[in-house]
């Protein structure tokens, strides 16, 4: 028995490793990616969420290019940083793409909103659904390809 959990302990050691280089890797990024940039900052005007896409699959933008959606704050550093009530994303990207809006008023309470498609030069504001306190995400939605939106405001 110990022979057959001595080579499934060495896989999800990899996987674990893995997951663990990949995770610093997004939130370190490289000279040239302004997702560590993005991160370290917050939500704000300017960023950009992206993704290339083999197949269909969507992107948590606060998870890897946002940071924290749930408040923004006017300047880096500031700690009294008001509720996140809309944010307006434009498609920058060639792909049409679908986003959602994920919200609640606490933890674990998950209420999405997708809205329409978006073509490329499109915009959509999002918000927390009627009801819900914070906007905890905003997931990129695409088909194939390579997808973005960058954020042209938040209130």
């Amino acid at each position: 028995m110990r022979k057959a959990l001595l080579p499934a302990v060495l896989a999800a050691a990899v996987l674990v490793t893995a997951a663990a280089l990949g995770a610093a890797a997004h939130s370190h990024g490289s000279g040239s990616d302004s997702r560590a940039d993005d991160a370290e900052d917050g939500l704000r005007v300017g960023a950009v969420c992206s993704s290339d896409f083999a197949f269909a699959t969507e992107v948590s933008c606060g998870l890897t290019h946002f940071g924290d959606v749930r408040r923004h704050c006017s300047a880096p550093g500031t700690t009294d940083c008001p509720l996140t009530r809309s944010v307006t994303l434009k498609n920058v990207g060639r792909t049409p793409v679908r986003l959602v809006a994920v919200s609640g008023s606490a933890p674990g309470e998950r209420h999405e909103t997708v809205s329409r498609t978006l073509p490329a030069g499109a915009w959509e504001v999002l918000g927390p659904r009627d009801g819900d306190s914070f906007l905890f995400d905003i997931v990129l939605r695409s088909d194939g390809g390579r997808a973005a939106v960058g954020v042209t405001g938040v209130s």
